[in-house]
């Protein structure tokens, strides 16, 4: 069986094109629009975006994983600018899940998350799942709506019991479990303000279930960690649309590369960075081997 290509990007913000309406004026809000004029608008940027975005379509990937944070600040007009967005980028297979500030305050979030349905992919509830071959994009919604000067992220109990029934099944029909997730599931990426307050829960199912690799955003990072007393890695990205600067934060994606083998998968992962020159080069690769839990693909 061939090697399978995944795209993974994250926290694009896309320019903010308008301003609140009267009636979707709130304090957070403000705080959010405040911090976009003085400091976020001078750091993530279309020409950017439009770099990484270029550098993905030349990858070819079968499919996408997004994770988060399309908007700014969670508005009716930046939730139809992002489904034109999407549309516009022509991408294979894409599953998303939806960031702090898609989820800012708790206002129609019904009638949002139908304008991005081709990408959520949801159903009727969290996790999503999207299938293609033999891999399995599983999504979870730490998204929710947070006190002013918060920007944390919980799953609940009963999402985090439907994630280990997905998790279950899916290994046992021998796919590889790749979870994509906006908030890092592990300590010291992101302040306690920002981080995901039932961390220990979602820990807990990935060590009874299992997975092959997380995905997540938030951080603005490009980070490697792992889940504690397991060997899930744990991948985090920069914000697609960052400044070029520190190769830590400038506007770069992961390019994902998995190879079954027997016995186990063989992941790779490259880091593609955008250069203070405006092009786009390789960074730091790591490769993986999780154990296959189920022997019933065959090579």
């Amino acid at each position: 069986m061939p090697s399978f290509q995944i795209a993974h990007l994250s926290d694009p913000h896309l320019p903010l094109a308008e301003y609140p309406a009267l009636d979707e004026i709130r304090f957070k809000r403000l705080l959010s629009l405040l911090s976009w004029t003085l400091k976020r608008r001078h750091l993530h940027k279309a020409a950017p975006l439009a770099r990484v975005m270029d550098d993905i379509r030349r990858f070819q990937p079968e499919l996408v994983a997004l994770t988060g944070d399309l908007t700014n600040l969670g508005l009716r007009s930046e939730f139809r600018r992002a489904r034109q967005w999407m549309q516009e980028q022509a991408l294979p297979l894409t599953l998303l899940v939806p960031g702090n500030h898609d989820a800012l305050i708790p206002q129609n979030p019904a009638g949002k998350a139908a304008l991005w349905a081709d990408w959520l992919k949801t159903g009727t509830s969290f996790p999503s799942l999207l299938l293609k071959d033999h891999i399995a994009l599983i999504g979870v919604n730490s998204a929710v709506p947070t006190r002013p000067f918060f920007a944390s992220g919980k799953l609940g109990a009963a999402q985090a019991e439907r994630l280990r029934a997905v998790l279950l099944k899916a290994g046992q029909d021998g796919l590889c479990r790749v979870l994509l997730i906006h908030h890092p599931p592990v300590a010291n990426l992101v302040s306690r303000r920002k981080g995901l307050d039932d961390m220990d829960l979602l820990q807990s199912v990935l060590r009874d279930a299992g997975a092959e690799l997380v995905l997540h955003g938030h951080s603005h990072r490009a980070t490697l960690a792992c889940i504690p007393h397991t060997e899930i890695p744990v991948v985090g990205t920069t914000s697609a649309s960052h400044s070029a600067g520190s190769p830590d934060t400038a506007a770069g994606w992961n390019a994902i590369a998995v190879h079954p083998q027997a016995g186990h998968w063989a992941i790779t992962v490259l880091r593609r960075e955008l250069g203070t020159d405006g092009i786009m080069r390789d960074g730091p690769t790591h490769t993986f081997t999780p154990h296959r839990l189920s022997a019933s693909i065959r090579l």
